[in-house]
């Protein structure tokens, strides 16, 4: 998603952004990735900024990376596909391994053990790896829907005026006529 540098969590938002921004009904909130997802139009405002008047930050280096943190898992199922990547290369290298051990053993050229041993050890972690990818891509998927964010957020429709005679009518009971007379409806 594409956040824009330099930007705060203090903003003049039009009404449609804000009604939009208040359907998400998460509890753990980076405004500034939210109001990027919204997708509406967006104008940076350009302005000299003071130093501090007094005192010090109150935001040290342990909050912002609990800040960098909740931006990157609460818009990217990237961290739980890293798992999957890392199981694919570990795949391949025990693939690779396995390829040297076979010919290690033919060339008798083998350490008793440890080669076996390490290849073994590459299998079994490339295994668990891609199976932690697959639960974690299972978790990324069910994480963005228990988020419950509106699919698609429209900034204005245009619907073009219908005949009057194309427009359906609504009618009550108590206005339609008797199927039958005398039969009860």
């Amino acid at each position: 998603m594409d956040i824009p540098n330099d930007t705060g969590d203090f903003r003049l938002m039009s009404r449609r952004a804000v009604e939009v921004f208040n359907e998400m009904p998460e509890r753990h909130r980076f405004v500034r990735g939210m109001v990027s997802w919204i997708g509406l139009t967006q104008v940076a405002l350009l302005y000299d900024r003071k130093p501090r008047f007094a005192g010090t930050t109150k935001y040290p280096l342990k909050k912002m990376i609990i800040f960098a943190v909740d931006a990157i898992t609460g818009f990217s199922m990237m961290p739980l596909r890293v798992a999957s990547v890392v199981g694919l290369v570990t795949g391949f290298l025990s693939i690779v391994m396995v390829g040297y051990t076979l010919g290690s053993r033919l060339l008798g050229h083998t350490v008793e053990g440890w080669t076996s041993l390490t290849t073994l050890f590459l299998i079994m972690s490339s295994a668990q790896l891609l199976v932690l990818g697959v639960l974690g891509e299972y978790l990324g998927r069910l994480y963005m829907q228990s988020k419950q964010r509106p699919l698609f957020v429209l900034e204005s429709v245009y619907a073009s005026p219908r005949p009057e005679a194309a427009q359906p009518k609504i009618v009550r009971n108590d206005e339609l006529a008797p199927l039958s007379p005398g039969l009860p409806q």
